[in-house]
């Protein structure tokens, strides 16, 4: 076995609430979700529309009392992913020291190794569910909601990042799913 590139990272409040961020969206863009999430919209837009008729109709306090309930579920809804991921971040930030040193990921045969000051963990290429390219980072998603991530700013250069990307397609068993953007 020859050696395998690692790559070295801190951690970042702002990165991880990035990552949160992203597996929120993907879990409310499908199913269930999906669904209550439109509902929302839905019952927002009539919601608006019965504030602008009550005050087109003169009553004032009616619109005073739905409008700042409009505003507010609107854009509790429409910030919901990004308040979310600030907040796990921020937790993760309080609650894990790992946080505060370097991180590291290893590309190895058999799979990715993930090496923390506290813990080692190692994930087989067959047994994750996916990995997703985004234009900052690589997600290693070893569930449908959960993923390890490597930034690009801990790989040096453009075709360090084409390497990366070669080697993941090259060692991915073909049922395990590589999504780009």
């Amino acid at each position: 076995m020859g050696e395998f590139p690692t790559y070295s990272f801190d951690w970042q409040l702002r990165e991880h609430a990035h990552v949160v961020r992203l597996l929120m969206q993907e879990r409310l863009g499908s199913g269930i979700w999906r669904v209550m999430r439109w509902a929302v919209v839905i019952i927002l837009a009539l919601a608006t529309v019965l504030a602008v008729a009550s005050a087109l109709l003169g009553d004032f306090g009616s619109a005073l009392r739905l409008g700042p309930l409009v505003i507010l579920v609107g854009g509790m809804t429409f910030w919901f992913e990004t308040w979310t991921g600030w907040i796990r971040a921020w937790q993760i930030r309080r609650m894990d020291p790992a946080t505060l040193h370097p991180l590291s990921l290893a590309l190895e045969e058999t799979g990715l190794r993930v090496i923390t000051k506290a813990a080692e963990t190692h994930l087989k290429w067959e047994g994750l569910h996916k990995v997703r390219e985004t234009p900052d980072l690589f997600m290693f998603y070893y569930s449908p909601r959960i993923a390890y991530y490597l930034p690009k700013r801990a790989v040096r250069g453009h075709d360090g990042i084409d390497a990366v990307r070669d080697l993941i397609k090259e060692r991915l068993p073909s049922e395990v799913p590589y999504q780009e953007g």
